[in-house]
């Protein structure tokens, strides 16, 4: 990992099965966020090139499908141009179309290097309520070793299953992106993003960066609260809106290997009790 990463979570009010407006807006966004400033990394919230799904619907599915892309996509074409132009590297939440099955879709999370170049594409692994009705899941997770750091990517629900932030740490994951769709329930607590991301930074000692979508999709309002958290299980950096922002955040190596020189918790792991982790119920 470099020593410094300097980070933007990009808070975006993601228009609803409009990719090219989208599209628009992120490179907007890009442009505002790298100005006067020199980047690292970009991560941009859970699906956003076409907003959220809705509960099952055939005339609403076969829209959703149309407006998906494929990866590469023009989206992830337009923000590769950017990735190159402004040297950083970038992590998106897409509607992907199956790369063979058509009109079959994968809710994931898409890293590109500062090259411009595709290097990961990691769809979501659970698959909460309507969204089984829409997706197909993920068969395993991967980390990719980058020039600034050792990257993984999970994608909104995944954040609440540690087993799957665990997996990545033990690949080698020092910066763990989360793009993330989160809207108001009952009771409301925005701070359960700052919960789970510094839950999943300390028990793992690296660092998590949850982006949150802002806006409204019908009936559903989505609360921003974007959060950077760190191997202490410190905040780095947060929104406290749900308006669109860029939120931005400087990681730091030496806190990493402080941490896990203090805590090694992958040492001190203990397998043989883990068993029933995997029992199916």
């Amino acid at each position: 990992m470099k020593d410094r990463v300097e980070a933007a979570l990009i808070q975006l009010d993601v228009a609803w099965l409009d990719p090219e407006r989208n599209r628009r807006r992120m490179l907007e966004l890009i442009g505002k966020a790298a100005s006067g400033r020199k980047l690292d990394l970009v991560v941009f919230p859970e699906l956003a090139n076409t907003g959220y799904v809705k509960p099952r619907d055939k005339e609403f599915a076969a829209r959703y499908i149309d407006a998906a892309e494929p990866v590469p996509g023009p989206t992830t074409e337009a923000l590769a141009q950017a990735a190159r132009q402004d040297g950083l590297h970038i992590v998106v939440g897409l509607c992907q179309l199956h790369p063979n099955i058509p009109a079959a879709l994968y809710n994931s999370a898409v890293l590109i290097d500062a090259a411009g170049e595709i290097r990961r594409i990691q769809p979501k692994a659970h698959l909460p309520a309507e969204e089984n009705h829409y997706f197909c899941a993920a068969s395993n997770v991967e980390v990719v070793a980058t020039e600034i750091g050792n990257i993984g990517m999970l994608v909104c629900y995944d954040a609440w299953f540690p087993e799957l932030a665990r997996v990545l740490a033990l690949k080698g994951a020092e910066i763990v992106c989360v793009v993330f769709n989160g809207p108001k329930f009952a009771p409301h607590v925005p701070r359960r993003l700052e919960y789970a991301a510094a839950m999943r930074a300390i028990e793992n000692r690296n660092f998590v960066l949850l982006c949150n979508r802002v806006g409204t999709q019908e009936k559903s309002v989505f609360f921003g609260h974007s959060v950077a958290a760190g191997p202490t299980g410190e905040i780095i950096a947060e929104s406290q809106t749900e308006e669109e922002e860029i939120v931005y955040a400087t990681l730091e190596r030496g806190v990493l290997v402080r941490e896990r020189g203090f805590s090694p918790v992958f040492r001190e792991r203990r397998p043989d009790l883990y068993a029933p982790l995997v029992d199916k119920l």
